[in-house]
């Protein structure tokens, strides 16, 4: 059996790599100087190692884990994004900028990012793995237990990414159906071949990783790193993703969504940002706004997201290659305040498609976006609340939760909403709310409904995706599957 390379990092190059990150990263991911060990043994013989090689990873997860200019970030908005409704393509091309929108989800590394994806996780996942290993199970330094947090917060975020990318919606029987590669240790040898867990199995790892980290959490830091509410916000979200259809939700799932999501609320000390400070929200970091949880800063590195949703308007620069669609337009009354992060921005040859997402834009002096991914943040709470009430037959309480997005938004207060009507208006306020911000297709599939697209676009016509067609899905890239007898394809 072939040997897969990044499953069998040496332990030298592995802490190499790591330490090259920690130098290369901005000051709001490490204010640290620094240093040039590279033999794993020194990179752990003090607090301040577990520091730098965490620092590294989160270096990683911010774009720089995939070696191509589409990082690796990128690809977290527009995977979620490109198979919803949400967007709409100028590219008349099949090639790897189509392949998701298309639903072509090619296992060819050179038709498709699922091979830069795919292989970027499993690389952060080896690196997260490296740091647990060194960490005793009756550590008590706050610094080393604060890198384990860390640590596990981000092994979290890459298995949740990853499953929900690969692996159908849970609610499609989940003790059965295929997630991804679960990979827990680093003693990953010759002949390692491991096969997929199942969907509970990866769901059930990435809330023990996020439990055991919340505790751990104890250094005050900006929202570029996780945190013990970025923790509680990221369960919130996964048990959302666990609570069922819409014609048939778990309570037990729901209710632990919704009382997450009320802690962060009710005891985070974050808070929805109003008037200006909302609609100039995209135009700011995450460092100094309450209301972001977890946000995946890009002063570091990002690469293309900028060029598919919006380019500055100026000589010898053109608009993105994705708009918002028509769909997503319609849905926008003119007095909603999330009409501020879309401009006129015009493609050549595309004058019609003269609106673009603003919430991306370059930053002249750094050439990456000033607006970070915002992973996490309070706003989600709030509809991630009123969806598990709803779910859960409350509909009084999902009716203020869902209002509050509404006043928020400049739009008023609705009366009387109940049952479907009402679900239809959270999944509604989700779509606008946290457009371009990889939700879009996710929202519709794991709560067994359709997406369809009533409007023609690029290389794609209008089309509808049941959320059981196993084009909901990526392909593992074709290399894995050659190099390892045990991973099943999708």
């Amino acid at each position: 059996m072939k040997i897969n390379p990044y499953i069998h990092y040496p332990s030298v190059y592995l802490f190499t790599v790591i330490v090259l990150f920690c130098t290369s990263c901005n000051k709001q991911l490490d204010e640290l100087r620094p240093h040039n060990v590279i033999f794993e043994e020194s990179q752990f013989d003090s607090p301040q190692g577990y520091t730098k090689a965490v620092t590294g990873t989160y270096a990683l997860i911010s774009g720089a884990a995939s070696p191509t200019s589409f990082s690796y970030n990128d690809m977290i908005i527009f995977f979620g994004e490109a198979k919803g409704n949400t967007i709409k393509s100028l590219d008349a091309e099949i090639n790897k900028k189509t392949d998701v929108f298309d639903y072509v989800n090619s296992g060819n590394k050179d038709l498709s990012y699922t091979y830069d994806y795919w292989r970027a996780s499993y690389s952060c996942i080896l690196h997260i793995n490296k740091i647990l290993k060194h960490v005793s199970d009756s550590e008590t330094n706050p610094v080393i237990l604060q890198a384990k947090a860390d640590a596990l917060f981000l092994r979290a975020y890459v298995y949740f990414n990853l499953v929900r990318l690969y692996g159908k919606p849970y609610y499609q029987n989940p003790n059965e159906s295929l997630g991804v590669m679960l990979i827990l240790k680093d003693n990953n040898g010759p002949g390692f071949a491991p096969a997929r867990a199942t969907l509970a199995q990866v769901y059930q790892q990435i809330i023990a990783d996020l439990e055991a980290a919340a505790p751990l959490f104890t250094a005050k830091r900006t929202s570029s790193y996780g945190s013990k509410y970025g923790a509680y916000a990221f369960l919130s979200r996964v048990y959302l993703y666990m609570g069922g259809s819409l014609a048939s939700p778990v309570d037990e799932y729901n209710q632990k969504a919704a009382e997450y999501a009320t802690k962060v609320i009710d005891e985070g000390g974050y808070k929805l940002l109003e008037g200006t400070e909302y609609t100039e929200y995209y135009k700011t970091n995450n460092v100094h706004n309450k209301e972001d949880i977890f946000a995946v800063n890009t002063d570091y590195k990002q690469g293309l997201i900028s060029n598919f949703f919006a380019m500055p308007s100026q000589i010898n620069y053109s608009g993105g290659l994705y708009r918002p669609s028509p769909y997503l337009l319609a849905l926008m009354e003119p007095a909603d305040l999330r009409n501020h992060f879309y401009i006129t921005n015009v493609t050549p040859g595309y004058p019609a498609d003269n609106r673009a997402v603003s919430k991306y834009m370059i930053n002249y002096v750094s050439l990456y976006s000033i607006s970070p991914l915002r992973y996490l943040r309070l706003a989600e709470m709030y509809l991630n609340r009123a969806e598990a009430y709803s779910k859960l037959r409350r509909d009084g309480d999902a009716l203020i939760d869902v209002n509050i997005i509404r006043q928020r938004a400049g739009l008023l207060p609705l009366s009387g909403l109940q049952s479907t009507a009402l679900q239809e208006e959270i999944l509604k306020q989700r779509k606008l709310e946290l457009a371009f911000e990889g939700h879009a297709s996710f929202d519709e599939f794991r709560n067994g409904i359709p997406m369809v697209r009533n409007y023609t676009s690029g290389s794609s016509g209008a089309m509808t995706v049941q959320p059981t067609d196993r084009k909901v899905i990526l392909q593992i890239p074709e290399e894995e599957i050659i190099e390892n007898n045990n991973l099943k394809p999708n």
